[in-house]
């Protein structure tokens, strides 16, 4: 599977149907390039669209319906605020689409 192909095709859903702002991170073992078999695929979905904890799943759901993707993609959604006060913090590898 080609990760970074279905991260950018995430950027495409995302802009269109979530927020024409948002941002899209990949990051984890998969942007370090020490993942194994098992290993998920972290992306951080950036959007201010996404402020309860309803929004956040609904953002998550529309992109997996508009992709068919489940397992093993991770999905981290996030406002800009949240990720400036914690994910910016602590990732240390990540490639943005």
């Amino acid at each position: 599977m080609n990760a970074r192909h279905y991260v950018g095709l995430i950027k495409e859903v995302c802009v269109e149907k979530v927020d024409p702002q948002c941002r899209v991170i990949l990051f984890g073992s998969v942007a370090r390039g020490d993942f194994r078999d098992d290993s998920d695929v972290d992306v951080l979905v950036i959007t201010d669209k996404a402020k309860t904890s309803w929004d956040k799943v609904d953002v998550q759901v529309t992109i997996e319906r508009e992709l068919g993707l489940g397992d093993p993609f991770e999905f981290h959604v996030v406002t800009r605020e949240e990720y400036e006060g914690w994910y910016k913090k602590f990732i240390d590898l990540w490639e943005e689409f």
